[in-house]
């Protein structure tokens, strides 16, 4: 039976602007500190069960590996022009370094040898599925052998847990990847199929930790809070991240492990291994995010939505949902942000689906790959030492374009791109477009001009500071911009017009096409005027897969650390058709196609935010030059609840914030009040809802989060039902939510009187509460 060696080396690692940083890791060889290429990662293995370790980038290892990580689809979908159905069980899947792969039935054995002046571990954080494994304690210059049998299916984080978190946050860290090889295709026999699988490995980088680490020292992290400067994906960072280097070769190796790419295809959720012929399937991509790092991190996908499925080794179930202790949403749901907290590992299937906002038009004349992002919403993450935007842990996917390559060709790729020699390049050359054209331009149904101010407005108790922001003709100055409210199936059409420099606005979960999308480095940054044109998808009764109701929210994509905290940013609220046939009530308002009805009178928006005086004082460009512009460093001073009743928001320049409301107890001729919270913070949030005396009390149903209804799905064949309309709603005292996530919820008192809802800011390296803001509720 064959044995992995793991070797504990130190040395000195070049980061995404150049500097060099200390380092440990599991590598290779041996290797000393002073190597000009020290050997701190692993190549991906495999533990076969037959007792083999194969050094592998692929699994399966007798699978055709996809051409540049792209699977070429089986033939175009006749139910679907313009998309694909894919190859069933054919396909290998990439993995980045730092991967091990374990068969079912395989034991994993693996030398440790410490080649390091201190003691160090090698653990396998196994739980819930079983007991973690682990060497113990390593003395200096001693070896130790780790065997233990492979748990089962999953996605599993190893490190060296050592003066927590600092040795790993110094590279000491990877992931276990454990797939049975009968079911290789699924996340687990019976689970979710996919066409291929993705790994990603965020972690965080300390360098004043690594200085003090290099000189012998040990790391406090009381005494030496973290402060990371640099963010990364699978070890690497902005343009490497994105493969626009212009190494041609270390591009194609990011092509194949880290960003996410193939056509486009139908999906259903309630059953991804429908086969609507013989060797073809309409499913999607399987993404496992494992946070590695140190600091609170939010997953934000443009362009489609993921349906997570699998949480910390815990499966969603697909009905008979719940909500966990903690404040996390324990069933099958969509998120077009996922929350890593660290040392969380999830796994969600990427759709690779036609956008649901981008008009017919558009999609008929697409012949080119449409790029989106992936970045992570906490956002000083998305800077490197300090600057450098988007410099930190950022991705894109690609939804393919053009007919299926013959057989044994390379798979259709798009050529040309423009290729950085640096991260400052790069991050200053984004492209400017002065009035760019709204190609098929229609004649819209709703259509709002977004105008930039910036002045400063008075923070409840607290001082003047400067904010910029959107206005229109009706709404006044104020924070935050102006509410957006349309319709399932109405055309709309944003006109941005920055008058200072350059701006666009991203519809955060809106998914159009890029040109549409708002984001620099995949279509333009606007410098005179861009009409955004989309339409929201109409909702289909018992379809998890249709619909677009929900909240939503705009803001720059500019420079966005810097430019949403400055305040450009605004909510987005998308409502269902009305029924010809079932009109609600005077007064009422269904929140989706199938979803339950609310109060329109009460209906209310809440906004948690936070600022950072010193942020409000850099220009309009910090960091975008190499210069340290301390964009990773966040340190709010004042907290605010922003919004209040949405039908009677006061205009005016002013900050539009929320301490106290209204809220119906539900009784015959008297529908709940719909709260919707939209986190425009850039660290995590923990929402409390008490009684009177300050206990807790469940008078919150969660309905919808990140503009998509909660759904059961059971029934692989049949309509999909909301959990309230089933019988089992999700009703709790307590609720999770990180940087930019949006949950819709009802409030359900069950007498008159007054409640609380209290929203602690949290820190996103210590988790220590900064600060509380409550909203005082009378319920009538």
């Amino acid at each position: 039976m064959s044995i992995l060696d793991f070797h504990i080396n130190e040395g000195y690692v070049p980061m995404v602007d150049g500097s060099l940083v200390y380092h440990r890791g599991f590598g290779e060889r041996r290797s000393i500190v002073s190597d000009v290429s020290p050997s701190l990662s692993m190549g991906p293995r495999v533990f076969t069960a037959a007792g083999d370790v194969v050094a592998s980038r692929t699994y399966p290892l007798t699978a055709p590996p996809p051409p540049h990580g792209r699977p070429a689809p089986l033939q175009p979908d006749p139910a679907n022009p313009g998309q694909y159905l894919v190859r069933k069980e054919y396909w290998a899947s990439y993995f980045p370094d730092r991967t091990l792969v374990a068969e079912t039935g395989s034991k994993i054995r693996i030398m440790v040898h410490n080649h390091l002046s201190q003691e160090h571990e090698l653990r396998f954080h196994i739980a819930p599925a079983g007991g973690d494994k682990g060497t113990g304690a390593i003395a200096p210059g001693a070896s130790t052998l780790l065997e233990f049998e492979a748990p089962p299916p999953g996605t599993y984080l190893f490190s060296d847990p050592g003066n927590e978190p600092v040795e790993r946050t110094l590279g000491l860290y990877g992931a276990l990847v454990v797939i049975d090889p009968a079911n290789a295709w699924r996340l687990f026999p019976g689970g979710t199929e996919f066409e291929r699988q993705w790994l990603w490995l965020c972690h965080d980088v300390d360098p004043n930790w690594a200085r003090i680490a290099s000189r012998g020292q040990t790391v406090n992290p009381a005494s030496t809070p973290a402060v990371p400067r640099y963010f990364t994906l699978n070890g690497y960072s902005g343009f490497q991240s994105l493969a626009v280097t212009t190494n041609e070769e270390f591009n194609e190796l990011r092509e194949q492990d880290t960003l996410p790419s193939g056509h486009p295809r139908e999906t259903d959720v309630r059953n991804f291994s429908a086969s609507p012929s013989l060797g073809g399937v309409r499913t999607g991509q399987l993404m496992r995010m494992v946070n590695a790092g140190i600091v609170d991190h939010q997953l934000h996908y443009h362009g489609n939505h993921v349906w997570t499925v699998r949480a910390n080794g815990y499966d969603f179930p697909r009905s008979g949902g719940s909500v966990s202790a903690e404040g996390d949403v324990l069933l099958q749901h969509w998120e077009d942000t996922v929350q890593l907290e660290p040392m969380d590992r999830k796994e969600s299937l990427l759709p690779v689906r036609r956008p649901p906002e981008v008009l017919d038009p558009v999609w008929d004349a697409r012949t080119e790959d449409w790029k989106y992002p992936m970045h992570c919403h906490a956002e000083p993450s998305q800077t490197a030492a300090g600057g450098l935007y988007p410099g930190g842990l950022v991705a894109d996917w690609v939804l393919a374009a053009g007919a299926i390559p013959e057989p044994g060709l390379p798979g259709t790729v798009s050529g040309g791109h423009h290729q950085y020699r640096s991260q400052v390049e790069f991050a200053s050359d984004q492209p400017h477009e002065g009035s760019p054209e709204t190609e098929f331009r229609q004649r819209p149904d709703v259509s709002m001009v977004f105008d930039f101010f910036n002045r400063k407005l008075k923070v409840p108790n607290g001082p003047e500071i400067e904010f910029w922001s959107f206005e229109d003709e009706r709404s006044g100055r104020g924070l935050p911009g102006p509410l957006l409210r349309l319709t399932e199936g109405q055309l709309f059409h944003g006109t941005v017009e920055p008058s200072k420099r350059v701006h666009t606005i991203h519809w955060h979960g809106i998914e159009p096409d890029p040109r549409n999308d708002g984001v620099g480095h995949t279509s333009f940054e606007v410098t005179g005027e861009y009409t955004y044109q989309w339409r929201p998808e109409v909702g289909v009764p018992g379809n998890p897969n249709r619909g677009s109701a929900g909240t939503y929210f705009y803001h720059c994509h500019v420079n966005t650390p810097l430019h949403v905290q400055m305040g450009m940013f605004g909510p987005i609220i998308v409502d269902p058709r009305v029924s010809s046939t079932a009109p609600p009530p005077k007064g009422t308002r269904r929140h989706s196609t199938d979803g339950p009805l609310y109060d329109i009178a009460t209906e209310t928006l809440i906004a948690p935010y936070s600022i950072d005086p010193r942020w409000h004082e850099l220009n309009h460009a910090a960091g975008l030059s190499g210069d340290d512009a301390g964009l990773n460093r966040f340190e709010p001073k004042h907290f605010v609840l922003l919004g209040g009743t949405v039908p009677t928001r006061p205009r005016g320049d002013r900050i539009w914030a929320i301490s106290a409301m209204r809220a119906n107890v539900p009784r015959p001729g008297y529908e709940p009040t719909l709260v919707r919270m939209v986190n425009v913070d850039y660290f995590p949030t923990l929402t409390r809802f008490l009684d009177a005396a300050g206990n807790p009390a469940e008078i919150a149903e969660l309905i919808a989060h990140d503009g998509r209804p909660f759904w059961n799905t059971p029934n692989p064949a049949g309509p999909a039902v909301q959990p309230s309309l089933a019988g089992q709603p999700l009703v709790t005292s307590v609720l999770k939510s990180g940087a930019a996530e949006k949950f819709d919820f009802l409030l359900r008192p069950q007498a008159a009187g007054r409640y609380t809802i209290a929203v602690d800011f949290l820190h996103w390296v210590t988790g220590q509460v900064l600060a509380t803001r409550t909203v005082t509720v009378t319920a009538f």
